[in-house]
């Protein structure tokens, strides 16, 4: 995983937050600039600066800077290049949005790849392709990912279920077995309704697999089958959409190593179900 993706994606406190971004914003001269002058710049202690270092993964300020030196010499111009470029804000043309909300929407799926994990994936899908019920939570945006996810089962003949009311979401927990398999979008991980959902599948037997954030979270912990997501929500918008777009990415990445695992079985139900999509259309 590259620095840059650790920077923006581990769980940090506010103050630690406040320091990566500094390091982000910095990266192309961070090697030459002492701790003390971070400590200094982010009005913070030198102890708080090696404590993000080693929240981020690394051993402490020196390893950071020695990384990110290795990655620009690898990546050369382009990393810093994005991180150079003004974010959308009033007075900006209608073709820098578009450009920067173009960079963005990229650099979350490709920070996203950086997070997959195929072991975890190949965990989950055994998991998928094992259950006798698929029970699909997700709530907002992560609830459009949800319904994605749940097309896609219900086309290849898998016994999945989805209701895009929470509370239907939550009863329909109690009906799960050990047999069940859960399925649950939440980007930041905290979502209360899908912590109880998540909490309630679990005590009745149900294996979870969970797609939110990269870092700590508490429906993470509460999974058998953790996986992670980017997204970079530093532009001023209205709602979460590089999340959004990064979760249907995950969405992508698992069906399509679980339709390649049910190989041939699948092909009749694809074209028996196009079928009646093309009968529906006439």
């Amino acid at each position: 995983m590259s620095v840059f993706t650790k920077l923006r994606e581990s769980d940090f406190s506010a103050t630690e937050k406040r320091i990566a971004d500094y390091i982000l914003k910095n990266a192309h001269k961070l090697p030459r600039v002492t701790i003390s002058t971070v400590a200094r710049d982010c009005d913070t202690s030198k102890s708080m600066v090696v404590q993000l270092c080693k929240t981020a993964g690394f051993k402490g300020y020196k390893d950071l800077c020695s990384q990110l030196l290795v990655e620009q010499a690898l990546n050369g111009q382009k990393r810093k290049a994005a991180l150079d470029c003004d974010e959308i804000h009033p007075g900006c043309t209608m073709d820098q949005i578009c450009q920067i909300t173009l960079r963005e929407e990229m650099r979350s799926v490709q920070d996203t790849a950086e997070l997959m994990d195929p072991a975890a994936v190949e965990k989950a899908v055994k998991l998928l392709l094992k259950a006798d019920r698929i029970q699909l939570y997700g709530v907002g945006s992560s609830a459009v990912a949800a319904l994605d996810m749940y097309s896609k089962l219900c086309r290849v003949g898998l016994n999945a279920r989805f209701s895009q009311d929470v509370h239907c979401q939550l009863l329909d927990s109690a009906s799960l077995t050990p047999r069940s398999v859960v399925l649950v979008f939440s980007f930041n991980g905290r979502t209360r309704d899908m912590i109880e959902a998540c909490e309630l599948s679990r005590e009745m037997g149900a294996k979870v697999i969970s797609v939110t954030r990269f870092g700590s979270s508490p429906i993470a912990e509460l999974s058998d089958v953790p996986l992670y997501v980017a997204s970079n929500e530093s532009l001023k918008r209205v709602t979460t959409m590089s999340s959004r777009l990064s979760t249907l990415v995950m969405v992508d990445v698992i069906f399509t190593c679980l339709a390649n695992s049910m190989s041939g079985r699948i092909s009749a139900l694809i074209q028996r179900n196009n079928m009646i999509a093309n009968r529906r259309r006439k």
